[in-house]
């Protein structure tokens, strides 16, 4: 038996004809679809942005709440897919859901199926960056509150000097606003 032979259909060698044409009246070769040039050019990689939970919409956090309500009320978990199931449940036999969460009384913005042990650790994260922002701001008051007494000090050495250049005496001696507002008012 004669080896099988192939030859394309007429529409694929039009196509092909059509780019050696195309080819030879631009004077460069057509890149393919698996070229490294044309797939940089033409199939940029997309970048995703996980939301976190101070980004959602009050509409999402709504939606979530409800389904937490109907969870509770009928002590079942809805699951997106097997795999989270799956995760949930390896989490539960490893013991690092909370007593709460495996009866139905979690508050209504808590996650399902997080380690408690992570969820203390940002707890403890989260109280140590306020603590570090609080004493951020006593220091600055601090700082602003020498700044001020700096600046009236600075104030009354300017009024000290210009008094003492009038040769007056400093009880007999106008502040120096009041001075600016007489020379405005003359």
């Amino acid at each position: 038996m004669p080896p099988a032979t192939y030859k394309p259909d007429e529409s694929v060698t039009t196509t092909e004809n059509s780019i050696k044409i195309a080819e030879e009246l631009v004077g460069d070769k057509m890149l393919g679809p698996d070229d490294e040039k044309s797939k940089k050019k033409y199939a940029p990689t997309p970048k995703y942005h996980l939301a976190t939970p101070d980004e959602e919409e009050e509409d999402t956090k709504e939606t979530r709440r409800s389904v937490k309500t109907v969870e509770k009320m009928q002590k079942t978990r809805f699951w997106i897919n097997a795999r989270e199931k799956k995760d949930y449940d390896k989490a539960v036999a490893e013991g690092k859901i909370s007593d709460a969460e495996l009866e139905f009384r979690e508050s209504k913005d808590q996650d399902i199926g997080q380690d408690q042990a992570e969820v203390a650790a940002k707890a403890e994260e989260a109280k140590a960056e306020a603590k570090a922002a609080a004493e951020k701001k006593v220091a600055e008051s601090k700082l602003s509150k020498e700044e001020k007494k700096l600046a009236e000090a600075k104030e009354a050495a300017a009024d000290a000097a210009a008094q003492a250049d009038e040769g007056l005496p400093p009880e007999l001696a106008p502040a120096l606003s009041q001075r600016h507002s007489w020379n405005v008012r003359i």
